[in-house]
């Protein structure tokens, strides 16, 4: 009827088109034409609905309808629904580091090199940095330094060497309202550093000691010297708000066992685990606990960075502040029990927490309602933990960037007590309940809506204003351990682009719902071609760089070279880095900052992909299409290597 209906149309349309009707009169005689062919139905009506419903039950239903038929007992679809599901993001247990990293927030711009190395700056002995301008309350001598830097003189007029004056200092800026308040003044870096050295006690210097190139804050206060030193000394990176970061990805739970998070169940008595979820003492090493809402388990990769870290604290109180050590830790194990501040990105309030084991994934395990007090849902999202002194100690406003979003991803405030109320609703729908009823999977076989069957849910949500809110959680499914399963997923375990490919496509080759001619098209498309375009953007409004100064240009200088005035090292003001007025060019050789390996990075990968798995012919030819634009670009005709073996 369909296929006479549409043969019908098509002749009236083509007449209408030809007497000169426009569209919409066209499309009307089209329509009329096939509604006078009359629908007189099904031969047997019957027979035809019976038919309609047998096709529907199987396609709800597959072969449970013949089951039931030959078996007298009541069957259901194990999994009535099934959910696909994709790898958002790779896992990640890995120290926060800044780009480029850095162990100490003082600026030494040009004087430490490219890898702004502090023995650089040291042997020009007089630098001249960007810093804030302040003065010293005792000596009134002007200092960068919240404390002030200079030595105290003897009754000969000499300086001391590891005495400095140490009064405060209260800053004094002529720029004022300038965005950053800072001013070129000389340092001098040998007898700063050699004061610090001899203060803190130690022989020598580490072997790097990585410095920033200037400060962003706006009144450019650097911190103490000291604290970059002796994190070079325990190989930690510094953030851009002077504290020491590990990031992990975020994971739920709610219950544990002591064997899980490798911690003995004495050691959790003491700290308040002393009975398990079914209210019996705890006594074994495989009782399940449940979480404390702001206690928080450490992937084990976390371990030794924040024991370096914990050293490095002592160190600081020791040798720096004159203090009692806090954390006299000497293992990983030593750390549990003590308190971390949590902070996602994109936020300025920290939560408190505690230690209580870790767990052998690249993750951190924590409460639900501890997660949405960051303001996270754990949908692949990752946060950072220090530690609280450390926070306390080395954090300061004064050094956060003056920029847009300086002030994010900062503990400028700490919630030090979790309030269900205050999280997000999300995290209040999260399922408490120890079983479901029997009408509620019998009401799931109708698929209704969610709010028609909240009702015979324990969400959090009706919990709230009780006790029950933060404890007697409960769950369904239990596990041998909380962490079992691939440490590392396969896609950060396989070196190559071709490798992770090959996986991911022999996987799908193996599964009976997925086409892999679809995958390969859609990665090639979603992910290749968008990079491959974006690097040949990027390669044409690429910026140059000199590699002797530094400075880098949006226009190549038609001199071909730098053209940036020379900072002579020799004696006088041209020591302290101050350009002669008469002097010549830097001169030096310019570099392109993206590099041809960017840009093709990812055409082999490309091409292994269409000629292995396929791909349909526009993707294709959109592929081979940048390919060839990347090939004219870098390819030149008129220069061809030749072999040996082209003349024979």
């Amino acid at each position: 009827l369909e296929k006479e209906r549409a043969t019908i149309r098509i002749a009236a349309e083509t007449g209408a088109r030809q007497r000169g009707l426009g569209i919409a009169e066209t499309d009307k005689v089209g329509r009329a034409a096939a509604a006078s062919v009359p629908d007189e139905g099904p031969r047997d009506p019957t027979g035809y609905l019976a038919a309609q419903r047998l096709e529907d039950e199987h396609a709800i239903e597959g072969i449970m309808v013949i089951v039931r038929d030959l078996s007298e007992l009541r069957w259901e679809h194990s999994a009535p629904v099934r959910v696909g599901c994709r790898m958002g993001r790779p896992e990640k247990a890995a120290p926060r580091v800044m780009n480029p990293m850095a162990h100490s927030l003082f600026p030494i711009e040009l004087n430490g090199g490219n890898q702004r190395l502090l023995n650089n700056a040291i042997d020009k002995r007089t630098i001249r940095v960007q810093l804030g301008r302040r003065t010293c309350t005792v000596c009134g001598k002007e200092s960068p330094l919240l404390r002030c830097h200079h030595r105290v003189v003897d009754a000969h007029g000499e300086g001391k060497a590891g005495e400095a004056c140490g009064g405060a200092t209260t800053s004094n800026p002529t720029k004022s309202n300038a965005y950053r308040r800072g001013e070129v003044q000389s340092v001098r870096m040998d007898e700063m550093v050699e004061d610090a050295r001899i203060r803190l006690g130690i022989d020598r210097l580490p072997g790097q000691v990585k410095c920033m190139k200037k400060l962003n804050s706006r009144d450019q206060t650097p911190e103490a010297i000291e604290k970059g030193i002796l994190r070079a000394r325990h190989e930690l990176p510094v953030f851009r708000d002077g504290t020491v970061r590990f990031d992990m990805s975020d994971v739920p739970t709610t219950h544990f066992r002591p064997r899980e998070i490798g911690v003995p169940w004495k050691t959790l008595h003491g700290l308040g685990y002393t009975h398990d979820y079914r209210g019996n003492p705890l006594e074994d090493d495989e009782q399940t606990l449940e979480l404390f809402p702001q206690d928080f388990i450490v992937a084990k990769g976390a371990a030794d960075f924040l024991l370096r870290t914990a050293k490095y604290i002592d160190e600081l109180l020791v040798r720096f502040y004159n203090m009692e050590p806090y954390y006299n830790a000497d293992k990983h194990d030593d750390l549990v029990g003590h308190l971390i501040c949590a902070l996602a990105p994109h936020t300025s309030g920290g939560v408190l927490s505690r230690i209580i084991g870790w767990a052998d994934c690249s993750g951190g395990y924590a409460h639900p309602l501890f997660h949405a007090a960051k303001r996270r849902n754990c949908d692949g999202d990752e946060d950072a933990i220090m530690l609280l002194m450390d926070g306390l100690l080395n954090f300061s406003r004064d050094i956060l960037p003056a920029n847009r979003g300086g002030q994010m991803d900062a503990p400028l405030v700490l919630t030090t007590r979790l309030n269900p109320t205050e999280v997000d609703k999300e995290a209040l729908n999260v399922d408490s309940a120890w079983f479901y009823e029997r009408d509620f999977y019998e009401a799931t076989l109708n698929q209704p809506h969610p709010k028609d069957i909240q009702g015979r849910m324990d969400f959090v949500e009706r919990r709230l204003g009780s006790i029950a809110a933060v404890r007697g959680y409960g769950f369904t499914h239990d596990c041998h351990a909380i962490d079992r399963g691939p440490a590392l997923s396969a896609y950060k375990t396989l070196d190559t682009m071709i490798d992770k490919m090959n996986g991911q496509l022999a996987l799908g080759q193996r599964l009976r719902g997925v086409n892999v001619r679809q995958v390969a098209s859609s990665v090639v498309r979603s992910h290749f071609l968008p990079d491959l375009r974006g690097n040949l953007n990027a390669y044409g409004r690429q910026k140059v760089r000199c590699l002797k100064c530094g400075h880098s240009y949006r226009r190549m200088p038609l001199s071909g070279s730098c053209i940036q005035p020379k900072k002579e090292t020799g004696r006088g003001l041209a020591r302290m880095g101050v350009a002669k007025t008469e002097g010549g060019l830097c001169n030096g050789n310019l570099a392109l900052t993206v590099s041809e390996g960017a840009v093709r990075k990812y055409i082999e990968v490309m091409r292994f992909v269409m000629d292995h798995y396929g791909v349909d012919l526009y993707t294709r030819q959109n592929a081979e299409w940048l390919a060839s634009s990347a090939d004219s670009l870098f390819n030149n005709d008129r220069a061809k290597q030749l072999s040996l073996s082209d003349f024979l």
